[in-house]
């Protein structure tokens, strides 16, 4: 299997779209880890080092004043959730690549509509003073609402949509994607299973709709369940399987395969069914046939591949000996899975308890019917939900100087607001585009230099790809005394804070066994 830093290196068709989840773990934080801290908090230096397109990542932990950090990424459509009550919690964020208008993947990326929340029943402005929910304004709601839950009323609805768990963006091309972080019941409270068990249900009936809509599904985020046994090396661990066992996963999953079963449909664990229900590729011959999404990750890693994990417990420090479980995911419908091209989890990205996932589609080889007449950008977008077009007051009156953190002269902003021109020509209504309402200096890591460079203004770049590699920054690994290749870690010593180095691969053990750690360590 190669290595992330080599995957990452790999040259993207223009044809193809490259889907990225990532649960961050806190938006802030993410950024004190390399690559990410060279990247002076630019989101798209980090969108450019993925060759991403669509990403979506969980767990921002930002509150509604630092939304402008994030919300205006030059180059990017910028849709964001948040908490309503409890603030720096949850939250996720969905951005969508805009192309230059001569390239390939314009029309298929163009923005359509998009909406907070899974039930429809959250509001956005219309118009100046008046709001109004998704689900009774056609212009912004995606649909797919009715018969959702027999049981959700309005205030349940609003319940379950409070925490800034979903995000829906619909695209020129027919695909809706759906960020998403569902609830996880880490506290094995009742009322926090009931309240878990509902948002899965709620969303997995809302997919359907969709589906039965022929809108194309693209389901990706933390979904924080565990779909079969060889994705969890605890439940492996309490069955006695060895983990270790060099047999392919199809192999052991035959050999235990009432324990996979045992797995899923576990009664204490109700919502391993609910979500295998979903997935075309499910184990569960009954779940399989009513199917209609399938794990973009498994079909071109295959089921022979063991120990792919998404999250580690970082207070036990199980990273280095890579026993988590997988609960990061990007489905796409079924139907359409010769679209996928590539797939896999990226683990040597740090940063997180979690590590990112991506899926690769091509667009060239199918052919799929696209919306020719250009629409308003959707009022979600974060600067019209969040207000972020104009000056913003906090950062007038912000004490350290921007222009000096990014080691540049001072320069005026000159912020452009233009208001839709809406000419009626073959019939098509054509709207100026997002980013001609922000014109200011990007920055861009120069990597000869190693620093940040200016570009001459923040139109989307032509190239989707980025010459910033992750060997670059890292170099080549050391080997350890085993002879295997070390892994990076990060300082976090009041000496050394944010310091990187190298560590073998193998967890701590017994000084005397030969397959623990080796000890090996040194500093990049």
């Amino acid at each position: 299997m190669r290595r992330s830093d080599q995957i990452l290196q790999d040259e993207k068709p223009e044809s193809t779209v490259r889907f990225l989840t990532f649960n961050v773990n806190g938006i802030r934080t993410f950024f004190h880890y390399q690559p990410f801290s060279q990247m002076n908090k630019s989101l798209t230096s980090v969108f450019d080092f993925f060759q991403a397109d669509i990403i979506t990542f969980q767990e921002l932990k930002t509150e509604k004043l630092a939304i402008s950090k994030w919300g205006k990424v030059d180059g990017f459509y910028s849709f964001i959730s948040i908490p309503q009550t409890r603030k720096g919690y949850s939250g996720v964020g969905c951005w969508i690549r805009i192309p230059d208008e001569n390239h390939l993947l314009y029309h298929p990326l163009q923005v359509v509509k998009a909406e907070e929340g899974i039930t429809g029943y959250l509001t956005i402005k219309n118009g100046k003073q008046s709001v109004i929910s998704y689900r009774d304004d056609a212009n912004q709601g995606i649909g797919g609402y009715d018969s959702l839950d027999p049981e959700l009323d309005q205030k349940s609805a609003l319940e379950l949509d409070s925490e800034g768990r979903c995000v829906m963006v619909e695209l020129a091309c027919g695909i809706v994607v759906i960020s998403v972080y569902c609830p996880a019941n880490s506290n094995l409270s009742e009322k926090g299973e009931l309240f878990r068990m509902k948002f899965l249900k709620v969303l997995l009936r809302r997919i359907r709709n969709l589906d039965k809509m022929g809108k194309k599904i693209v389901l990706m985020g933390d979904v924080n369940v565990c779909r079969d046994l060889i994705d969890s090396a605890d439940t492996l661990e309490q069955f006695s399987i060895p983990i270790s066992d060099p047999m392919g996963g199809e192999e052991l999953e035959a050999r235990y395969r009432d324990k996979a079963m045992q797995f899923i449909i576990n009664p204490e664990t109700p919502h391993r069914r609910i979500f295998n229900q979903i997935l075309s590729d499910s184990l569960l011959p009954d779940a399989s046939k009513e199917g209609i999404l399938i794990d973009t990750t498994r079909l071109i890693q295959t089921r022979n591949r063991l120990r792919m994990y998404t999250v580690w417990n970082s207070l036990k420090n199980l990273r280095p000996s890579n026993y988590g479980s997988r609960i990061d995911f990007i489905l796409i419908s079924s139907k359409f899975k010769q679209l996928i091209k590539a797939g896999n989890i990226l683990p040597d990205i740090l940063g997180s308890d979690h590590c990112p996932v991506y899926a690769d589609l091509d667009l060239k080889d199918h052919k799929m019917e696209l919306n020719t007449i250009k629409v308003s950008t959707p009022k979600f977008e974060a600067r019209y939900k969040y207000n972020l077009r104009n000056h913003n007051v906090l950062e007038m009156f912000a004490k350290k100087d921007l222009n000096k953190e990014l080691n540049k002269e001072p320069k005026k902003q000159h912020y452009c607001i233009t208001k839709e021109t809406n000419t009626k020509k073959s019939g098509s209504i054509v709207s100026k585009p997002l980013d001609s309402f922000f014109r200011k200096e990007e920055t861009k890591l120069d990597t000869t230099k190693n620093k940040f460079s200016k570009l001459p203004d923040s139109h989307p770049k032509k190239n989707l790809t980025s010459n910033f590699s992750f060997k670059e920054v890292f170099g080549k690994p050391p080997l350890c005394k085993h002879g295997e290749q070390c892994i990076l870690k990060t300082s976090k010593t009041p000496s050394n804070p944010g310091k990187k180095f190298w560590i073998c691969n193998r967890s701590r053990g017994d000084s005397g066994n030969t397959e623990s750690s080796c000890g090996f360590f040194q500093w990049v």
